[in-house]
């Protein structure tokens, strides 16, 4: 039932919602989902007597936090880079009739290097 209500919520926030921050809010949908289920697993390891069964738990238990760790860590670095755009479009908006002899020669350097 959560799956429906979570699929319902994601269907009615794409429509006021930029692409990115709709991915950013499946991440974290499947993040949370993530963390419940290697709760559960985490709980049954506990309840489990039998030593195979209890290592199987663990093993999978330790997938899904490398699975996690995985989406967390992508949607990080895309949300790094989606901003390193924006400061690269806007230096270069600013300074795109700007030459060398206008700036501070280290800048003016930069700026024509950033320009080949």
């Amino acid at each position: 039932m959560a799956s429906r209500k979570m699929k319902a919520e994601l269907r009615s926030s794409k429509k006021s919602k930029k692409p990115s921050e709709t991915k950013r809010s499946r991440d974290d949908g499947v993040i949370q989902l993530l963390d419940g289920t290697i709760a559960v697993i985490d709980t049954a390891k506990g309840v489990v007597s039998i030593l195979l069964a209890r290592g199987i738990l663990e093993t999978i238990a330790n997938i899904l936090t490398v699975v996690k760790t995985v989406i967390k860590n992508k949607s990080d670095f895309q949300a790094i880079a989606n901003k390193c755009k924006t400061i690269g479009e806007r230096l270069k908006s600013a300074t795109k009739d700007a030459t060398a002899d206008d700036l501070p020669e280290y800048l003016g350097r930069a700026l024509f290097r950033l320009k080949e």
